[in-house]
């Protein structure tokens, strides 16, 4: 959603929960963040991913659009912040405090290996064969990941009609990666609502 031309992130989203700054106190202030080693200071609240884009720190997204609500699905910005137990999703941990961010650690660029070959297993040998060859977001990822074999095979899954019902957006199920953006786009700038994600997890 936007306010005066400003995404504003929910507090959830179809179950998956958003961290937001815990207090107002702060708003307005700057705060002090190393990323990589590198220290920078970035407005209270910001998103770790945009604190890392703001200072040329690239961090990989699938479902993350400027113009949508945070979902944090696709798990591909994942970060380590040093004091965290698990990963955190970079596009929806808001910065209310100094914290030490590693965007390419070992354990970061390991748990992306394993989502992008997840979401690979159900594309197994279709790349060639598709219109978005050498034009899609999910292969750069592989490429870029080194993820040139896939450990879980191929995952079948339902077949689909590719739909064509809509004058603007032709949607192929059979290629849905579930980052949600049809359907974010469908509620926060259509307000319309007509479409859901199903099979997530199957």
């Amino acid at each position: 959603m936007k306010e005066n031309g400003k995404t504003r992130a929910p507090e959830s989203q179809k179950g998956h929960t958003v961290k937001k700054a815990e207090s107002s106190e702060g708003i307005g202030a700057m705060i002090s963040v190393e990323i990589n080693g590198n220290k920078y200071s970035v407005p209270f609240g910001t998103s770790i991913l945009d604190a890392c884009r703001n200072n040329k720190v690239h961090i990989p997204t699938l479902c993350h659009h400027d113009d949508l609500c945070v979902a944090g699905v696709c798990r591909v910005c994942l970060v380590e912040v040093e004091g965290m137990r698990t990963l955190q999703a970079s596009c929806a941990y808001p910065i209310t405090q100094p914290i030490k961010i590693h965007t390419s650690s070992q354990n970061v660029r390991k748990a992306r290996r394993h989502v992008i070959d997840l979401l690979l297993s159900e594309h197994y040998g279709e790349c060639y064969s598709c219109v978005r060859n050498n034009n899609c977001e999910l292969q750069s990822l592989a490429k870029e990941y080194g993820v040139d074999h896939f450990t879980f095979g191929h995952i079948d899954k339902p077949k689909y009609e590719k739909d064509n019902s809509s004058f603007s957006v032709v949607r192929d199920m059979n290629k849905c990666i579930l980052c949600k953006r049809c359907v974010r786009t469908c509620i926060d700038l259509q307000e319309v609502g007509v479409l859901e994600s199903i099979y997530r997890g199957h």
